[in-house]
């Protein structure tokens, strides 16, 4: 018998058809059933052999299968025991040649189109079940499955599903590579019923072991376990209830309700009570946080949390930490030992109390503090917090913080009172200097995209003041942060200057100003600099030392002079004035002098006094990086300057 059909149910057609002819004979003799083609919506096949023996099994072969998307060739399928009537149609032990270590049964009521379905894996290997896959799935590439499957339905539609099955060292991954996975250990239990267009189902998942990358989460099983129930139809993914068990986490209780068509979170609700922060971070907040100031940090300390969204928005926020830190890798900043207990309500005004241990800032430790923050919605004030600091102190007066559409703002008034410059300068990494850091500045402020400040920043340094002036800094938690400003220095010692930095000794006072000022990433990219001795009367004299040094800046020539000359039988020299100048763009420094031209040579130190030298430069233009080289060289204790 040989025939072509194209319907949506071909088997109901061609069981008839052959119950028909044959019903009165089925157990006398042996069947054999030959078709060209069957074709269906999703599914097609070709060459289709049946063969129906005395014994009561059965066997189908099908040179080519189409699944979807998916191809099959060659299959062949065997029933131990095949029942067939002018009803129904069953097949017990059944066996796939393509899939070893499965054995199916299924049955197919003739009348209504009703079929049941159900399947025993053993050590299965995963690769052969691809075929019945979706495919927007990844392919599995390794490992074998062992359980239970179960399906029914009618016709081309399933009313209810369940699953039983072992993992031993699965592995998957997709064409693109944002999904993959290693030796996958655990139990997969899954249940689904439809019920009025949609299915109510339940899960439970326990993870023990392997690998999983799921862009942009990299995550590790060692024990989790996610037990879920909820609904899901053609609109909305409900999580109704789901609680997950993850170790050095705890546990995390969460309902949630996804909009599929719009892609968006509708309401949710999230529980823990005692929730290890390190983990959490680690796993699920890090990987999506790749350019931003928290890409390199930490966390610690435990937590409560209930959280409570609806509506586009946080309806509540019950946050209480006990001993909570953040720590950066690069050590930019920290946070220690906080303890706080926030019931955040967007229409209720409250008040709550932050504790902390210590902190940090760009290596600068800081102490103890408590302060008192107001909530009223989004808005957050706090009159005064103080935070003392190498034996002084910062304080913050007047901080109010908001949230306007998707950016935090904010601006305060602070003062900085009595911090030694010895302290502060070892703590940022510098050379030490005397002195004290001091001074106010009436406001700082945050748009969203930069922080501004309005008045100035005083240091006391160097028997002098330095003070930095119109500071703005874009992109403050960004990779690659960008700060403007000025700084204005007056009657700095030079003595005390060289002194620290191993320059060589220099007496005398200078004045500097550096305007236009712009690091990136804390480096200089731009600036207009400008050195000059200061006014009034007072010791002016440099060391054959430090006249080599300056020489190695600005080019060589009076170095070679004083090994020449008489004059390097003296160890100091006299000098009328000294001044440099160095504009900077574009990683190129164009230099100047004392005086105001801009071509040839140029005197970076003006003679004066018996006996006097003055030294001159040479090179009009100079890399920067060529020159922050030259002062390394000359500023470290054990290397003495060369000069050709």
């Amino acid at each position: 018998m040989r025939r072509f059909l194209n319907d949506a149910y071909p088997f109901r057609q061609l069981l008839l058809s052959v119950l028909l002819l044959f019903s009165g004979v089925l157990h006398a003799l042996d069947l054999s059933l030959e078709l060209d083609d069957m074709v269906a919506p999703d599914f097609s096949a070709r060459g289709i052999a049946l063969s129906l023996p005395q014994d009561g099994s059965a066997e189908l072969n099908i040179a080519m299968l189409h699944i979807g998307q998916r191809e099959l060739r060659k299959v062949k399928l065997r029933c131990a025991s095949f029942d067939l009537s002018t009803a129904a149609m069953s097949c017990r032990g059944g066996s796939l040649a393509s899939l070893p270590g499965a054995t199916l049964d299924f049955s197919y009521r003739i009348d209504n189109g009703a079929w049941q379905f159900s399947s025993r894996l053993r050590d299965t290997p995963a690769k052969m079940l691809a075929i019945f896959l979706p495919d927007d799935l990844p392919r599995f590439t390794q490992g074998a499955l062992s359980g239970s499957l179960q399906a029914a339905g009618e016709g081309a539609g399933v009313s209810r599903f369940s699953s039983d099955l072992r993992l031993a060292d699965i592995g998957f991954s997709d064409a693109s590579g944002l999904h993959a996975a290693e030796k996958l250990r655990g139990v997969v239990k899954m249940d689904g019923t439809r019920k009025a267009g949609g299915w109510q189902w339940k899960s439970d998942i326990a993870w023990q072991s392997g690998e999983m990358f799921w862009q942009p989460l990299y995550l590790g099983g060692s024990g989790q376990r996610l037990r879920a129930s909820g609904t899901l139809d053609k609109a909305q993914l409900n999580i109704a209830q789901a609680e997950l068990d993850q170790p050095a986490v705890g546990t995390v209780r969460f309902s949630v309700r996804w909009d599929k068509e719009q892609g968006k979170l509708i309401d949710a609700v999230v529980q823990g009570e005692d929730i290890g922060l390190e983990r959490l971070f680690a796993d699920y907040a890090k990987p999506f946080l790749d350019k931003s100031a928290l890409a390199e940090a930490s966390l610690s300390g435990r937590a409560d949390l209930d959280w409570r969204y609806r509506e586009g928005a946080t309806q509540r926020l019950h946050l209480a930490l006990r001993k909570a830190g953040i720590s950066d890798a690069r050590q930019r900043f920290s946070l220690e030992g906080v303890d706080t207990d926030i019931d955040w309500q967007p229409e209720v005004p409250r008040s709550v109390d932050i504790a902390l241990d210590g902190a940090s800032l760009l290596g600068v430790p800081f102490g103890n503090a408590r302060w008192r923050v107001r909530m009223n919605g989004m808005q957050f004030d706090v009159d005064k917090a103080m935070l003392p600091t190498l034996g002084g102190r910062l304080e913050v007066n007047d901080l109010h913080m908001r949230r306007e559409q998707d950016d935090w703002r904010w601006e305060f008034g602070a003062m900085v009172s009595n911090i030694p410059m010895q302290q502060f300068s070892r703590a940022l990494g510098w050379p030490e200097m005397l002195g004290t850091l001091a001074g106010r500045i009436p406001r700082v402020s945050y748009d969203g995209k930069e922080i501004r400040t309005d008045g100035a920043l005083l240091f006391s340094v160097f028997d002098g003041t330095v003070v930095a002036s119109r500071l703005r800094l874009a992109e403050p938690f960004g990779r690659a942060p960008r700060l403007f400003g000025n700084l204005s220095m007056r009657s700095l010692d030079l003595d005390l200057l060289t002194r620290t930095f191993a320059f060589g000794n220099m007496q005398g006072r200078i004045d500097a100003d550096v305007g236009d000022l712009e690091l990136q990433n804390w480096k200089p990219a731009r600036f207009d600099a400008r050195i000059a001795s200061s006014q009034g009367n007072y010791p002016k004299k440099i060391s054959q030392r430090a006249v080599q040094n300056i020489s190695s800046l600005g080019g060589a020539g009076a170095a070679a002079a004083i090994q020449r000359s008489y004059l390097r039988f003296f160890e100091n020299f006299g000098y009328d004035s000294i001044g440099w100048r160095c504009v900077l763009r574009n990683g190129v420094c164009a230099m100047g002098g004392v005086d105001a031209g801009n071509v040839g040579p140029y005197a970076i130190v003006k003679g004066g006094g018996i006996p006097a030298i003055t030294v001159m430069g040479y090179n009009r233009t100079v890399s920067w990086n060529e020159l922050v080289s030259r002062l390394k060289r000359v500023t470290q204790n054990n290397v003495q300057a060369v000069v050709n």
